[in-house]
């Protein structure tokens, strides 16, 4: 089963939770590899590292470098940004159904590092969710 089809079906059950972060990441891996609107929007988009810490759950990251991502699970030397959540705040943003500003502004996801790297996330998040079928809040 690929990782698209792993995170459309954990999230249709309502089966998906943050420690699934690594698949999520992976199936954003695979997009990347496949769907022409994430192509094009990673052909727009500077090297960086996102360190993703949902505390006292898991930890994972994106790379991506020279228009190319790539995740995995741990920790990544020197992330550009690091976003720190709960873990009730990690699921709800990659099943669409917490908004990631919302969740900043009232102190639930912290962003360590650059401010505009981690807004980049946004585009990236919004093509994953309508290749998904998600609807983000």
């Amino acid at each position: 089963m690929s990782k698209i089809d792993e995170v459309k079906k954990l999230i249709e059950d309502g089966a998906f939770e943050a420690k699934n972060l690594p698949v999520f990441l992976g199936a954003l891996q695979e997009l990347a590899e496949t769907s022409e609107d994430l192509q094009d929007e990673l052909e727009d988009t500077d090297d960086v590292k996102i360190q993703f810490d949902v505390i006292d759950t898991i930890k994972a990251w994106i790379k991506i470098e020279d228009h190319k991502l790539t995740a995995g699970e741990g920790e990544i030397d020197d992330p550009d940004v690091t976003l720190q959540m709960t873990e009730e705040t990690g699921k709800g943003m990659f099943t669409g159904e917490t908004d990631a500003a919302s969740a900043y502004m009232q102190g639930d996801l912290k962003i360590i590092g650059e401010m505009a790297k981690a807004m980049k996330l946004r585009a990236l998040i919004e093509i994953v969710a309508e290749e998904l079928d998600l609807e983000l809040e």
